[in-house]
């Protein structure tokens, strides 16, 4: 399968930010006991650093097409649908190499434990790699059906095309579908095979799905506000909280007094270091709890440029110094050389939703909802925060309200974990807005 490289020139730069809370967590666990945290913050996303995408694929059928026995057609990516139309894309690419109808096609998207990963969603990645990804492991599952049909029937392959989910036999019009492949335990054991590089893709001039207008496949929900975004994710027995947050970039936190809020029934106020935070069985209660520790920090700012000097600063501070300019030469044997300096704002990215995290303990093991364009990096960062192995982390990526490169790092969901980091012994939740 020849998947198209990752160009250098494409990368996003990301800048995840190094937590490390392997060894504090039985200090939270005696304070807040066993739950859930679900989690909104504003805080802004930090700087990019090239790299983060990964994106090994699946190796095989399965990884990427579940036939059900009942007709179900499941195909999974690692995507992540932000908005941009990445989940009627990549079912209208399933639908079309299976040659079934775009409604016939369960996405499941970003799914660390059931999607291959197929790297961060950016840079407009996913039309160029993802969707042939998706396409070859349908184009396969599509002509495993016609073998299993042909060896039924005692046909040439050639004598047998697909046609609305079903194989049909061209002289004798007798039909297998494929349930009636998943059905077929020894047929069905083709799908653990690897996607052939070589399997047929449909040309572009027979197209029929590929290209069509098709709506949103859950373009209802989205209407009717019945689609849960990251921040309406809501679990029994819930808890709101609030983290205390740096009244300035870099600030660190110096002294608190949790008293106040401790004071407050059904409170719990905790501190880590430079993390502090709040649990309350509502968000008004939060809230409140919050503003009272808030008033005793104190907290030690870090030094920074004035607005007016921050572009020589950057130039100043630049590693291996400002670049020389390639073109110096030319301008100097120019007739008339006119050279003028710009200075643009500093601009920071901005999704067009709360971000959000929902994080449960369980067993040891550890589950994040989140909107992330990196469901896989965050996973990665989740089990390094934590010292825990990747199939201890789950990282589950409801359709989200935008990243405009704002949310390829996993900082609020670790920011969430760490906000409850303990084992579950009975649920709890805790959310912040």
């Amino acid at each position: 399968m020849n998947i198209p490289p990752v160009p250098p020139e494409d990368e996003q730069l990301i800048e995840p930010v190094g937590y490390d809370f392997g060894l504090k967590r039985r200090a939270f666990v005696q304070l807040l006991g066993a739950g859930l945290l679900v989690a909104v913050s504003a805080t802004p996303a930090l700087a990019q650093r090239r790299g983060g995408r990964g994106g090994g694929g699946p190796g095989n059928i399965a990884a990427r097409v579940h036939l059900g026995k009942d007709g179900t057609i499941t195909v999974m990516a690692g995507k992540v649908e932000g908005g941009q139309g990445a989940r009627a894309e990549l079912s209208e690419a399933a639908a079309e190499e299976l040659r079934v109808p775009v409604n016939r096609i369960q996405l499941v998207l970003a799914d660390t434990s059931l999607v291959p990963d197929d790297g961060i969603t950016a840079g407009s990645g996913s039309t160029p790699r993802t969707v042939p990804a998706v396409r070859h492991g349908a184009a396969a599952a599509r002509e495993l059906l016609i073998n299993f049909a042909a060896k039924r029937w005692g046909v040439e392959p050639g004598t047998v095309q697909v046609q609305d989910g079903k194989a049909i036999h061209s002289s004798s019009q007798r039909t297998l579908s494929y349930a009636d492949l998943a059905a077929d335990e020894e047929a069905a054991k083709g799908l653990d095979q690897a996607v052939p590089a070589d399997v047929a893709l449909t040309p572009v001039t027979e197209w029929k799905v590929l290209g069509q207008p098709t709506p949103r496949p859950n373009a209802r929900d989205l209407v009717t506000g019945a689609h849960q975004y990251p921040s309406d994710i809501s679990r029994p027995g819930m808890l709101y909280g609030k983290v205390l947050r740096p009244p300035s970039y870099g600030a660190k936190l110096t002294a608190i007094d949790l008293g106040p809020a401790q004071a407050m029934k059904d409170v719990v106020a905790v501190r880590d270091d430079q993390f502090a935070g709040v649990a309350a069985p509502t968000t008004f209660l939060a809230e409140k709890a919050l503003d009272s520790i808030a008033k005793t920090a104190k907290w030690e700012p870090a030094p920074h440029p004035a607005s007016k000097d921050l572009f020589d600063y950057l130039k100043q501070h630049v590693p291996g110094g400002v670049p020389a300019n390639p073109f110096a030469d030319e301008l100097s044997h120019a007739k008339h050389a006119l050279q003028q300096t710009y200075h643009v704002a500093y601009v920071q990215h901005a999704p067009l939703e709360p971000r959000a995290a929902v994080a449960e303990w369980t067993d040891g093991k550890l589950t994040v909802w989140t909107g992330t364009q990196n469901p896989f990096g965050c996973r990665s960062e989740l089990a390094r925060a934590f010292h825990l192995g990747d199939q201890q982390v789950r990282v589950i990526v409801p359709d989200f309200g935008s990243g405009f490169g704002g949310k390829h790092t996993g900082e609020t969901g670790i920011d969430r974990s760490e906000e409850h980091t303990f084992e579950l012994q009975s649920r709890q939740y805790l959310v912040c807005r």
